[in-house]
């Protein structure tokens, strides 16, 4: 919910310094509705796998028939499961883990056609998009039946002397970038879908970043013996396997369908 009230705080504000009439002709608000997924450590190649409902909102302040400014706010979750993978030694690492996804992104949309909405000569047009997002994520993992939160517990030796690092941050930035199509529905109204993509900075999305388990006998002292579990939760146990891949960063998708409405009249002085 902030990150929805925040995106009505920054059209309000925009609406302050502008010519209300200008801008509202030049506005459009909408929703987006879809699906987030995940790519990293635990599912490294299958697109859509695992998909879970997502949404959002979004406001696009149309510069000319080319050009748009746009913020967004999305809320939705990923999750992965090595059971699911058809690698044996992935099967054999047992791992899983869920997040929720809170992202607030502004950033600028090129269409490739001149298009406006309530303009008969401009009938649809794709596009692409470009932004800097703020996003928080809180991992977790179901052992047992019962989810457990990953973050504060260090499954890779975090805040003890088996690891340099702290306690890895909830607040993440990334890189949205992506591609859609739009179509207007009469004077006000547009439709259309999306699909984009979210470079990462963070390795940790999945609560996974080393490449090998820290002693799990010393986390157990120095943590908590749940920590050691969920460190390594393969099925041979074997304290030398693979655990992560610290050379590559995680991603999560977001796609979906788009209704949008103009929120005044179409400019007259509209430059294409």
């Amino acid at each position: 919910m902030r990150f929805y009230i925040a995106v009505l705080f920054l059209f309000f504000f925009t609406l302050s310094y502008s010519q209300r009439q200008n801008v509202l002709s030049r506005s459009e608000v909408g929703i987006i509705a879809g699906g987030m997924y995940y790519i990293g450590d635990i599912n490294s190649f299958q697109h859509f796998q695992l998909t879970q409902p997502a949404g959002g909102v979004f406001y696009k302040f149309n510069i000319n028939g080319r050009f748009a400014f746009r913020i967004e706010g999305a809320y939705g979750s990923v999750k992965a499961d090595d059971q699911l993978s058809k690698d044996a030694t992935l099967k054999n690492r047992n791992l899983n883990f869920t997040t929720t996804i809170k992202e607030i992104g502004l950033g600028m949309e090129f269409n490739y056609f001149p298009f406006q909405i309530g303009n008969k000569n401009y009938r649809g047009t794709g596009y692409m998009f470009a932004e800097i997002a703020y996003f928080q994520m809180d991992p977790s993992t179901t052992y047992e039946g019962q989810a457990y939160q990953l973050r504060t517990l260090g499954t890779e030796g975090q805040n003890t002397s088996l690891n340099s690092q702290k306690y890895y941050s909830q607040n993440q930035l990334a890189l949205p970038i992506g591609i859609g199509f739009k179509y207007p529905i009469g004077r006000n109204f547009c439709i259309g879908t999306e699909y984009g993509i979210r470079y990462l900075f963070t390795d940790y999305l999945d609560d996974l970043g080393s490449d090998r388990y820290v002693d799990a006998g010393k986390l157990a002292v120095e943590s908590s013996k749940l920590a050691a579990k969920l460190s390594n939760r393969s099925l041979d146990q074997n304290p030398y396997g693979l655990r992560g891949n610290s050379s590559t960063r995680d991603w999560y998708f977001f796609f979906g369908l788009t209704l949008s409405v103009n929120l005044g009249n179409p400019d007259e002085c509209f430059k294409h």
